[in-house]
């Protein structure tokens, strides 16, 4: 059949868009709000033993009512949250509950980052996001730098994001204030403005800054900065300046164990602590290395590359973190800032355990580098193509049929090692363990088997 590119290009995104407006429309009104937990679930995401919670639960008027599903009381996310401020309420360290960012703290940012796609990126980055909120109670920000949405995937159909985000939508492009104002080639917007570009979602403090087509713009309007060259700017510097204005105007107030009154958690004030600022920030960088991307770096406290471990692959990050070396080194020539000076790592992904070349290079790299690989990696799993064909991660996921529950399981156990052990490097002292679990048992098992 005949005609143009043009038009192929025009129907082909008319389709998906209509494809994309039935999925979305599905994620909203069945999956995003329905997924729940039980007991023993939340004991473990809170830290504590299911006796002691239940003790607890049956001694507070406040505990959340949850729901019966057969013989299992059930949880919400929104429950999970309420429980962890009745609990911060009475403990002797309520930072164990709410693991919230302390006032005059530094802000973490950290990015994933790889030149190559293909490479797990945007699910380790949302699998991360998830387990803090799960796990620590953290109001995180979700930065989405690539055009491609990955990630906005994760969290659209919550109540900032309904659907999928359009040029109407604010993106990175407009956090970084990369557009043109009336009167400047750039636009410095206010901290309350910036918090405005930062959508809520489905789970309790966790934010998302969307992207769309539009965030491809990034580029452009770097190099036309570039060549506009605007007095008291770096090219490098947009970003990062946007988040100091945006930290200096919402630094954290509330302390854990201010969220209760006479007994009973004060769900006004929970709200509002749990969007009065942020306790981390982690960006999903696009697979290229652009000077667009480069604002991400230079606005990031942690670098966290995952990468595929094939002989191509190791090759193409290789070419990845010469360029961006170099990039730092032209920067650092030129000014004096800190860059980078949390806990770096590159993060092994789609490991087959069954593949010897996957992992000697991982052993190579463990042996040439043990400080900046980390030991704990995602192992290959055909079992978490069920939770991406509804566009959810695992830890939202809920199985249909046993099978497709024990994959799941066990790519939810692999994932919760690898987020213990970034855990564990930019906040030491706050891993829980899984790591630790994971490497004992990975390393004893001979690498027979697959995920």
């Amino acid at each position: 059949m005949s005609g143009s590119l043009e038009q192929f290009l025009t129907d082909l995104s008319r389709g998906l868009e209509r494809t994309m407006v039935a999925v979305n429309k599905e994620l909203t009104l069945r999956q995003r709000i329905k997924r729940t937990w039980s007991m023993r679930q939340c004991a473990r995401f809170l830290n504590v033993s299911i006796q002691y919670l239940t003790k607890f639960a049956n001694s507070s008027d406040d505990f959340p009512a949850g729901e019966y599903v057969g013989r299992e009381r059930v949880f919400t996310l929104s429950e999970l949250m309420h429980m962890r401020a009745l609990l911060a309420a009475s403990a002797k360290r309520p930072y164990d509950y709410l693991a919230w960012r302390k006032p005059d703290a530094p802000l973490p940012v950290i990015s994933f980052a790889s030149q190559k796609g293909g490479t797990a990126k945007s699910l380790s980055a949302a699998h991360f996001a998830q387990y803090l909120s799960l796990h620590y109670g953290m109001r995180v920000g979700v930065m989405d730098a690539d055009p491609q949405s990955t990630i906005t995937l994760y969290f659209v159909g919550g109540e900032g994001l309904p659907q999928m985000p359009d040029e109407n939508t604010a993106s990175m492009v407009d956090f970084a204030g990369l557009f043109q104002s009336e009167d400047a080639p750039y636009t410095d917007h206010d901290a309350q403005t910036l918090d405005s570009f930062l959508l809520k979602t489905s789970w309790p403090g966790l934010r998302l800054l969307p992207a769309h087509g539009e965030t491809s713009e990034g580029e452009i309007q770097i190099a036309r900065l570039v060549r506009e060259a605007p007095a008291g700017k770096s090219f490098y510097r947009y970003l990062r300046d946007a988040i100091n204005r945006w930290k200096a105007g919402h630094p954290p107030k509330t302390l854990p164990n201010e969220l209760v009154v006479e007994g009973k958690v004060d769900q006004q004030r929970l709200d509002a602590a749990l969007t009065e600022t942020l306790d981390v920030i982690i960006i999903d960088y696009q697979p290229a290395l652009t000077l667009f991307q480069l604002n991400n770096v230079i606005a990031s406290t942690s670098l966290v590359i995952p990468q595929t471990m094939k002989g191509f692959d190791i090759a193409t990050l290789s070419t990845f973190v010469t360029g961006l070396l170099g990039m730092l080194q032209h920067i650092l020539a030129h000014e004096r800032i800190e860059i980078g000076t949390g806990a770096n790592m590159l993060l092994p992904t789609i490991v087959q355990r069954s593949n010897a070349q996957d992992l000697n290079h991982i052993g190579n790299l463990l042996e040439h580098c043990p400080t900046e690989i980390l030991p704990v990696f995602y192992l290959r799993s055909d079992a978490i193509s069920n939770a991406s064909d509804v566009y959810q991660s695992v830890y939202e996921y809920e199985p249909d049929t046993p099978g497709k529950r024990k994959g799941i399981n066990r790519f939810i156990t692999n994932a919760d090692a690898v987020n213990d052990a970034i855990v564990s490097r930019l906040w030491p002292g706050l891993e829980r363990g899984y790591a630790d679990t994971w490497m004992d048992e990975f390393y004893e098992d001979d690498g027979e088997g697959e995920a």
